[in-house]
């Protein structure tokens, strides 16, 4: 009788992983997906949806910020030295009340110079008068004496106006937003000193749109705004302005809500979210949620057939809402009919598929 041969336990070991791989080679290529390429027994069984498209309204959602409908930047004609800023930062203001003004030392000169220049034309020109009258100068002498007094008028005019303009004067009811400059700064003409809000003007949040979004809107639409600083509180808010340009530094179109504080303190600068409907419907494309494979955000994608519906075509598609058990798409779907639903997580881009039931 032989010997029988005892094969080493590491080669036993090898021997019998490389017979279940094998093994297990053999039943992965039975099963695996159908992908292209592959040479497979059956194609995926899939039943398809049909692809409805009608008129539907759907919502748009934006992040703004709250403030008050006209915020008035309050500066000085003429530059000069800040003698005093008598408000801060939130104040309360009245028409009317002085909020700033300037050292007035030299711009009161300079009235009282117009004013001195303005007097002596007014003798020059009377002399002048004068003269004439008595054959000494001629009428050119004299109607220049006169033009030199409407000179001198308009001169004064002209520090009067600059010397009003010296003092800063709340121009309605309102609150103070910010105070730019302080007291002994050097102001420039023109430049912000104080940024007042209207009371009357309302409350309003301005929300950055896509081009997309800014068309289908209408003023007078009406949407719904939330505001992280009161939870659980909705506030019902109309389109009430839309920007004709769109914003150079954004690339977005500035819209207003103007809505209502209903008690709650509102200050400006408060980040709100909206959800606004527009008016105008628009055609939308509806397939059942369970036709959505990959999705993320507002991107998804879904499977129609191709190649006389023995193939599936994987589609990118953006989603614009769910409702109920639909999703409506926005785009990616122009010229399909029908979309797969049941056999959809056994798919891949280019799979075999036979299609079963309706």
């Amino acid at each position: 009788m032989k010997p029988r041969t005892v094969l080493p336990l590491a080669a036993s070991v090898v021997l019998a992983m490389a017979t279940l791989n094998g093994c297990a080679d053999k039943s992965s290529a039975k099963s695996a997906p159908n992908q292209i390429g592959q040479t497979t027994l059956e194609a995926v069984a899939v039943k398809l949806a049909p692809v409805l498209v009608r008129e539907a309204t759907s919502g748009i959602r934006a992040i703004g910020i709250l403030s008050t409908k006209d915020e008035i930047k309050l500066s000085f004609k003429i530059g000069g030295v800040i003698a005093s800023i008598s408000v801060r930062d939130g104040d309360v203001v009245r028409k009317g009340q002085t909020l700033a003004h300037l050292n007035l030392a030299e711009i009161n000169a300079q009235v009282a110079q117009a004013q001195q220049g303005m007097e002596k034309a007014k003798r020059d020109l009377q002399r002048a008068q004068n003269l004439y009258k008595d054959s000494v100068i001629t009428l050119e002498q004299v109607q220049n004496a006169a033009t030199g007094y409407s000179i001198a008028q308009s001169t004064l005019q002209i520090a009067t106006f600059n010397q009003q303009y010296a003092t800063i004067v709340a121009p309605t009811n309102g609150r103070v937003l910010k105070v730019v400059s302080k007291a002994g700064e050097l102001a420039g003409v023109g430049s912000p000193i104080v940024v007042v809000s209207s009371e009357s003007s309302g409350w309003v949040v301005r929300v950055g749109l896509s081009d997309r979004d800014v068309v289908r809107l209408h003023v007078g639409d009406k949407a719904m705004v939330r505001f992280d600083a009161f939870p659980n509180t909705d506030f019902s808010a109309i389109v009430s302005d839309i920007a004709a340009a769109a914003n150079q530094q954004t690339g977005t179109f500035e819209a207003e809500l103007k809505l209502q504080p209903n008690g709650k303190k509102f200050v400006t600068g408060l980040v709100a979210s909206a959800d606004i409907t527009p008016s105008t419907a628009e055609n939308v494309a509806f397939v059942p949620i369970e036709a959505i494979v990959e999705g993320n955000g507002m991107n998804a994608s879904v499977y129609a057939l191709s190649e006389n519906d023995t193939k599936a075509k994987k589609l990118p598609v953006q989603i614009a809402f769910i409702q109920g058990n639909s999703v409506a798409v926005k785009a990616g779907l122009q010229g399909v009919s029908a979309v797969v639903t049941d056999g959809v997580e056994y798919l891949a881009d280019g799979a075999a598929v036979r299609v079963v039931g309706k």
